[in-house]
C-alpha cells in the first residue's frame, strides 16, 4: 500500500504516512475506537520508537507528538527527557514486522509490444 500524496510505502494499519503526515485510509476508517496496547514503534522510530508508539496509540501524527515531546524536553527541569527514558525502559517493543524490502509491491500491468 502506498501513500496517495507522496507514494511512500505504508502499512495497512498505519494511520498517517510516515513521510508526509497525510491521514491514510486506515486513519479515516478509525472512527470506532479499537482497544490498542501502548508499544514502542518499530516502523516509525527515530531513537527508540517511543514517540511513534505514543502517536499510534493516540491516533495522532508522529511529527506532532515528536514536536510536543521535544518542547517538553527543553523546558527545565526537563520532564520530557525523564519521561522518554521511563517510557523507553517500560514500554514493550512492537512485534516484529516484515522488512520494507519484503513489503508487497504494486503490480503494474503492461501491454505486450508484440501485437
Amino acid at each position: 500500500m502506498f501513500c496517495k500524496k507522496c507514494r511512500f510505502p505504508i502499512e495497512a494499519e498505519d494511520l498517517f504516512c510516515r513521510r508526509c503526515g497525510v491521514e491514510t485510509p486506515a486513519g479515516k476508517d478509525a472512527k470506532v475506537l479499537v482497544k490498542q496496547k501502548l508499544r514502542r514503534s518499530r516502523g516509525d522510530q527515530r531513537v527508540a520508537g517511543v514517540c511513534g508508539g505514543v502517536a499510534r496509540y493516540l491516533r495522532q501524527d508522529p511529527k506532532v507528538v515528536r514536536a510536543l515531546w521535544a518542547g517538553a524536553s527543553v523546558l527545565p527541569p526537563f520532564p520530557g527527557l525523564f519521561a522518554y527514558g521511563v517510557c523507553w525502559a517500560v514500554m514493550p517493543k512492537e512485534t516484529k514486522k516484515a522488512k520494507s524490502s519484503q513489503a508487497p509491491r504494486e503490480v503494474v500491468e503492461t501491454k505486450s509490444l508484440r501485437g
